[in-house]
């Protein structure tokens, strides 16, 4: 039997929708997070860059703000990436911080700030794979040790955060990592924050150490999510969401997901159990670009339409689909949600678009008797068919009103106590 989940890791999964935000030097370029390894920059030349590092744009509270409008209910920004850039006060541990550019301000300080004013909870990114200290290949010990104090500064100076998000153990994947040391830094300071170690492309869905809470799936959401062995450690899954192919600010890649796509991805990890990561770039002085603003903005609007099925619900394994293949359930301790998928517009006799008579969708499972149905988008309610005996409930779907389509619609299903 699968163990309950520790309360941090239930609070975690509550959240269900994050914020991604990767902002460093690379920045400055507009090609991508990648761009000192994979364009093969000088690294003496590339980490010039600090001292054009103004962050004269970077506005955490109006960044914090949009998340909230997005639906975000945490944000994981990069405090450190592979370029080895801190955005925060290294305190002597490093002259390549924040406090040595141009910008002089401890950035994740306004962060952690920012999010506490909006009650949202900040995690720190932090990246394991460094380009810029030679002791990661030269003396791997050594490294740790560097790794490790640089996460206390993050652990013992900002007070409680939601988590650590680490990446990069993928690229030594024999090496002893000294993990029970690292985490148990956090442990000491943070009790309470969530512990996640990116498992990498080829290891997703990996539990890599018995303090991980939450297993990851990069840019990839599976259909079953590994929570643990039986009767061991309960953990949770996350996926991760790019807007277009980069992580980092990449002015010229112009290929967009549609908005239906990131509704989907959004709504598919919710029916699997995970939480998801939508990711931005900032630019090189600390702006949202406008079209990854515009994509907040308007997830945001699915998300303010779809909250009470999102966040504190889980998937429901004994109430499905019996038809349509994209459908599925939600509950929580009240009620259920219908995710009701492809969906048209009603129009007339002179523009037909394909939501017009009846669409019947069919579930199991229902055998509590149910007293009313109704749309999350509009509160109207839902004609339906129950036999309590069998489990079998049928609902007319009827499209979406015209001047409107909210790509997957959601049906509230109220039970009777």
């Amino acid at each position: 039997m699968m163990s309950q989940p520790l309360k941090r890791i239930q609070q975690y999964e509550d959240m269900g929708i994050g914020l991604f935000i990767h902002w460093g030097l690379y920045s400055q370029l507009s090609v991508g997070e990648w761009t000192e390894y994979i364009h093969e920059r000088n690294q003496q030349k590339y980490e010039q860059l600090i001292d054009r590092f103004t962050a004269s744009d970077f506005n955490a509270d109006d960044i914090v703000a949009q998340a909230k409008r997005m639906g975000a209910k945490y944000i994981v920004l990069t405090t450190k990436h592979h370029e080895g850039f801190f955005l925060y006060d290294t305190h002597g541990l490093s002259d390549f911080d924040v406090m040595h550019s141009p910008a002089k301000r401890d950035l994740i300080s306004e962060f952690v700030s920012a999010c506490r004013k909006n009650g949202i909870k900040p995690f720190f990114y932090m990246a394991t794979y460094d380009w810029h200290s030679p002791l990661y290949e030269h003396d791997f010990d050594a490294y740790l040790e560097y790794l490790r104090k640089s996460v206390e500064i993050l652990a013992k100076n900002y007070g409680p955060v939601g988590g650590f998000w680490f990446d990069g153990n993928w690229n030594k994947k024999t090496a002893n990592w000294k993990l029970d040391e690292l985490y148990g830094t956090i442990r000491r300071y943070q009790p309470d924050a969530m512990i996640i170690n990116n498992t990498g492309l080829k290891n997703r869905g990996k539990i890599s150490n018995q303090e991980i809470d939450a297993v990851t799936y990069e840019r990839h959401t599976p259909d079953l999510i590994y929570h643990g062995e039986n009767d061991g450690k309960y953990v949770a899954g996350e996926t991760s969401l790019t807007l277009n192919q980069h992580w980092g600010y990449a002015t010229q890649d112009l290929d967009y997901k549609s908005p239906r796509e990131v509704i989907e991805n959004v709504a598919h990890a919710r029916h699997v159990g995970a939480n998801i990561l939508v990711n931005i770039g900032l630019d090189g002085t600390g702006n949202i670009i406008p079209i990854q603003r515009s994509y907040m903005e308007l997830l945001g609007k699915w998300t303010a339409m779809a909250h009470d099925a999102l966040y504190k619900t889980r998937p429901d394994s004994e109430r499905l689909s019996n038809g349509h293949p994209r459908d599925f359930v939600l509950t929580d301790s009240n009620n259920s949600y219908l995710f009701i998928q492809d969906l048209g517009v009603v129009g007339n006799e002179n523009v037909v678009l394909g939501g017009e008579g009846s669409n019947l969708r069919s579930f199991v499972g229902f055998y509590d008797k149910i007293t009313k149905i109704s749309w999350l988008d509009n509160q109207q309610p839902i004609h339906f068919m129950q036999d309590s005996q069998r489990g079998t409930l049928t609902i007319d779907a009827n499209g979406y009103s015209y001047g409107r389509d909210w790509v997957i619609r959601i049906a509230k299903v109220d039970l009777k106590k």
